[in-house]
């Protein structure tokens, strides 16, 4: 679920997922986190990964990572971020396509 939300909001913002400098997504686990960025065809640089560190944050997982991301000096102005994820046990997904901190 969580490739096909990263998808369409590319899609809907005019982009393709090959043109992400990253993508933050909840991390449920890593076998989850390989399938998700082998379906968007992206590198695992590409893909904001902390479960070794702090395992399934569930809902908190987004803004974690996106802090931690930031933290680690992984965004830059003007980067293409896709923020995604999935809840209540796959019934819902989202995600959102963003401009970092302007053009």
């Amino acid at each position: 679920m969580v490739p096909d939300a990263v998808a369409e909001a590319c899609a809907q913002a005019g982009v393709r997922p090959h043109d992400l400098g990253l993508l933050v997504t909840n991390q449920p686990n890593p076998i989850f986190l390989r399938n998700w960025r082998e379906a968007l065809e992206l590198p695992a640089e590409v893909h904001h990964d902390t479960f070794d560190a702090y395992g399934n944050l569930f809902g908190a997982a987004i803004p974690i990572n996106l802090e931690d991301a930031i933290t680690r000096g992984k965004l830059t102005r003007g980067m293409l971020v896709a923020l995604g994820g999935f809840s209540h046990a796959g019934d819902y997904s989202a995600a959102a396509v963003l401009r970092w901190g302007g053009a």
